[in-house]
């Protein structure tokens, strides 16, 4: 179980570190997901603004649809 918590502690670090490069609406998605990674790791996190404002879910894209064909613009 040390080995798990471990595990999602340095994926929150990581995150965490692609967090300071990013654009503020990727950076807010980034720094939500080190939260969690730091709730599964045992470590409790404040609660955030990310916490009273969820962000919406992420739209996939099914690659199909994301290219146009020839002929569509």
């Amino acid at each position: 179980m040390e080995l798990e918590q471990e595990f999602y502690r340095a994926m929150a670090y990581r995150v965490r570190e692609l967090a300071g490069g990013a654009d503020p609406f990727i950076r807010r998605r980034l720094l939500g997901l080190a939260e969690r990674y730091e709730a599964k790791g045992g470590k409790p996190s404040p609660v955030s603004r990310s916490a009273e404002h969820p962000l919406p879910p992420l739209r996939i894209v099914s690659p199909a649809t994301a290219i146009p064909g020839p002929g569509e613009a």
